[in-house]
């Protein structure tokens, strides 16, 4: 609902509340006396009149008083009210005199002044909680937008991660393959243009279907094993009737690729990733076989893939290691 509905409808209430007694005594047929001296134009100009008032007065705190001036905008807004309140009840009282003949010294007018006096207080309530909740709308959307800055910031760090490393690694796969087997030099070649294409177009994109992701780790996996052979497997054993639900863009890659950095692969010591889902997760699971030596790791790269589905799907990954096996659980949206 916007500001101006807002208005309309409060000022509208304001000025029903406040002559529904008269209207109920005119519709009563009574008898007129010193409160009441009612008519149906005496109220048609009292209701116009109040809605006016209640228009101008919500119109200038909600909506004009913030572009009027920069500071100290609710003591302002509130002074430059109460002179409105005084205008506008000179000339009420000033029409009054020429439509009703009463007298701006009677009973009734002094209570109309009470009664205006007491509106005025409650439209400046109204008006300060309408504008602290769209400031609070406003935060609220400010806040969201500097979340989806902060993913796609972390999106873009953790491809900047993959490309580098990743891409040295394949070409110097690629310069044995194209001596030994050019045709699947040619397949590698052709993996690993897809694998980068799909990068580059996931570039605004936080969530894909799962389907997509699969057919982007399928790739990569086919790289990776060119250059470990049968000594590195992926087992994917995933339900077909999940293949559209969406995930984060490269969470499962990011998964395998830290089994890979992490992991001894060897003939000794062959690595198996299994990568399968149960109840309402996406599963990747690995031996534990730590490397010897040091590890070319920034270390943020689970820390990053948790904020990204924190911020997508509001919801955490977890994370479990044991003495043989650690295991990474994506929830499925």
């Amino acid at each position: 609902m916007n500001n101006n509905r807002i208005i309309f409808l409060i000022a509208i209430s304001f000025s029903l509340l406040v002559n529904v007694p008269r209207i109920l005594f005119l519709l009563g047929n009574g008898e007129s006396n010193v409160l009441f001296e009612v008519s149906a134009e005496d109220i048609i100009f009292r209701a116009l009149s109040l809605f006016t008032f209640c228009l101008v007065i919500l119109k200038f705190n909600i909506n004009w008083a913030n572009k009027w001036f920069s500071k100290s905008i609710f003591l302002k807004s509130c002074l430059l009210s109460i002179v409105i309140l005084i205008v506008w009840m000179g000339l009420y009282q000033n029409f009054n005199t020429l439509i009703n003949g009463v007298d701006s010294t009677s009973l009734t007018n002094r209570i109309n002044n009470y009664v205006y006096f007491f509106v005025t207080l409650m439209l400046l309530i109204i008006s300060r909680a309408v504008l602290l909740n769209n400031k609070s709308k406003i935060d609220a959307v400010e806040k969201e937008q500097l979340k989806q800055q902060t993913l796609q910031n972390e999106l873009s760090a953790l491809k900047n991660q993959v490309n580098p490393h990743f891409l040295f690694n394949s070409l110097n796969s690629l310069t044995l393959l194209v001596r030994e087997d050019p045709k699947t030099a040619e397949i590698f070649i052709k993996k690993l243009s897809f694998l980068y294409r799909y990068i580059l177009q996931s570039k605004d994109q936080n969530l894909v279907t799962l389907k997509e992701e699969l057919k982007f780790l399928n790739s990569y996996i086919f790289l990776i094993k060119e250059r470990y052979r049968e000594n590195f497997n992926v087992s994917i054993r995933i339900d077909e009737s999940l293949l559209q639900k969406k995930t984060p863009t490269l969470a499962l890659q990011l998964l395998v690729e830290n089994s890979v950095k992490h992991n001894e692969i060897s003939a000794k010591k062959p690595l198996t990733v299994d990568v399968y889902n149960d109840d309402n997760f996406l599963i990747v699971k690995n031996k534990i076989q730590k490397r010897t030596g040091s590890i070319e790791s920034t270390n943020t790269g689970l820390s990053n893939l948790n904020n990204r589905f924190q911020l997508s799907l509001s919801k955490t990954i977890i994370i479990e290691k044991s003495q043989d096996f650690f295991i990474v659980k994506l929830p499925i949206l």
